[in-house]
């Protein structure tokens, strides 16, 4: 196993995609489908990266993002469906590594993963 990898994101096709590009680079992938579930995980679960989709529920909260950081040094990336929201900006500000656009692109999605993991 490479790394362990926590994928939150509510739409279906996509947690499936990003899970299959994943696991086939040899990341161990968990899948939630909202930002409550993230903090009873943290109790138990150690994590590599985050890969968050902004439009998830929960996510877009600001102090979503400062809680996840405060709870351990951890490593955030953000998909996302368009530039230029200014959410990204405060995103950038709060710690967060780098984003993702859709469409995906799965050799883009594996260097940063890789990168981010080293």
């Amino acid at each position: 196993m490479k790394g362990k990898i926590c994928i939150v994101e509510h739409d279906l096709a996509s947690r499936g995609y990003l899970r299959e590009c994943l696991e086939r680079e040899g990341y161990e992938v968990i899948i939630l489908d909202s930002g409550s579930q993230v903090k009873p995980l943290l109790m138990g679960e150690r994590f590599d990266i985050f890969i968050l989709n902004i439009d998830t529920p929960g996510v877009r909260e600001k102090n979503f993002l400062i809680e996840l950081k405060k709870t351990r040094p951890l490593r955030i990336l953000l998909t996302v469906s368009e530039r230029g929201d200014s959410f990204l900006k405060e995103a950038i500000d709060l710690g967060v590594y780098g984003f993702i656009y859709k469409p995906f692109n799965p050799a883009e999605i594996c260097t940063m993963v890789s990168h981010l993991i080293r």
